[in-house]
């Protein structure tokens, strides 16, 4: 047998065996794939931000949970670990049929009406003729061209308040204003040190609140080789340790990103950067936790005051929350004749798959729309499932 594979043709162009399936099993692959995905982060919010710490206690049904049930998934792809990649996260191992059992049940449908503009009835005909066709492909069985009209109309009317929710809660960048008077911008605004520093942004329709950390990355130790490469030892903030610590920031919140590093070379070698990390709750959360919420940033503050300096001591140690990292930056050609650093800064970067915690959804990104058929990082998954596509 002849397995032919596409080949990459004039300006980036796919050329594709005429023998390979038709392209709307490709089109609909995509649709579906991206459907499901969203579905899954969906019913986690609404799961998380209702049931709080006990989301997956949720039923399945027959006396099974999300979590007894996913555990076994979980344990059985582990058998095969050399296959694909791992993923931790249980939503991973729901299905469309699972989720949709979930939202649809008599225990968890008050949760998740108000996303819905239809009754129950309505969208879980809808769902359950996508997944009719999502079975077809799933298993291999042929599917109709028409079929692909179908599941798009399908998705735009169930997904359509969804995708509202999944914008305003990953773009999040709304300062928090200075003369607010709610009381927990004034009780968290105030907490910091030299070290960590903290910002407070909402969501446009103010349901959601975004608590950044900003820790001050100390550079130290430098090692210039040469006119054009710098090695840097840097102190880091150790994102695992602080949501296996601070089970009342976990619990809480809906997830927690880190922030893509943007760092400068200056003048004389050293580097000037910060590690950003976002923790994102719902509103109600923050202020009925408040107090908790409070005590831990603080706690953080305080720590990551002290065992920086420890670390700025003592390049070997490494404390609870502080670690250190190496780094790099290398001088580059640029446009016009120019020279610019770039710096690598990796290994300050947290993988979804150093963390088990469902709550960790990698680094943060956003979309102000377009999410759910244009999102190219899913939140557990280890890489991209698509090239990026912006509006410009």
């Amino acid at each position: 047998m002849e397995w032919k594979s596409v080949e990459i043709v004039a300006d980036g162009a796919v050329k594709i065996p005429k023998r390979w399936l038709h392209l709307y099993y490709y089109e609909a692959l995509n649709i579906l794939f991206r459907f499901e995905n969203a579905l899954r982060l969906f019913v986690y919010v609404v799961l998380k931000n209702n049931l709080g710490k006990d989301w997956d206690t949720a039923a399945l049904g027959d006396g099974i949970t999300i979590r007894t049930e996913t555990r076994k998934r979980i344990a059985q792809a582990r058998e095969h670990g050399y296959l694909g990649y791992e993923v931790t996260s249980p939503m991973l191992y729901l299905n469309s049929g699972e989720l949709t059992q979930i939202l649809s049940s008599d225990a968890y449908w008050k949760h998740f009406a108000p996303y819905f503009r239809a009754t129950k009835a309505v969208v879980l005909t809808k769902l359950q003729e996508i997944g009719t066709v999502r079975n077809s492909l799933a298993h291999f069985r042929p599917i109709k061209q028409d079929d692909i009209d179908l599941i798009k109309q399908n998705s735009r009317h169930v997904l359509l308040e969804i995708e509202q929710i999944l914008v305003q809660l990953t773009a999040i960048t709304d300062v928090v204003p200075t003369n607010s008077p709610a009381n927990w911008y004034k009780e968290l605004k105030a907490i910091g040190s030299d070290t960590l520093r903290t910002g407070l942004f909402s969501s446009v329709n103010q349901d959601w609140v975004r608590l950044e950390l900003e820790y001050q990355i100390p550079v130290l130790q430098k090692s210039v080789y040469g006119p054009a490469y710098i090695s840097y030892r840097l102190g880091n903030l150790r994102t695992p340790q602080l949501l296996a610590r601070y089970d009342s920031l976990r619990d809480r919140c809906i997830y927690v990103s880190e922030a893509p590093f943007f760092a400068r070379v200056q003048d004389d070698g050293n580097l000037q950067a910060t590690k950003d990390l976002s923790i994102v709750f719902s509103r109600e959360a923050v202020e009925t936790g408040l107090a908790d919420i409070s005590a831990a940033i603080k706690d953080i503050a305080l720590i990551t005051e002290q065992e920086t300096e420890l670390i700025r001591q003592d390049n070997l140690a490494r404390g609870e929350l502080v670690e250190v990292k190496s780094a790099s930056a290398s001088l580059r050609d640029g446009s016009n004749d120019s020279k610019y650093w770039a710096t690598s800064l990796e290994s300050l970067s947290t993988s979804s798959t150093e963390i088990e915690a469902v709550e960790y959804w990698g680094q943060r990104w956003h979309y102000s729309t377009d999410f759910i058929s244009s999102v190219a990082h899913y939140p557990w998954m280890p890489s991209t499932v698509s090239s990026e596509e912006w509006p410009f």
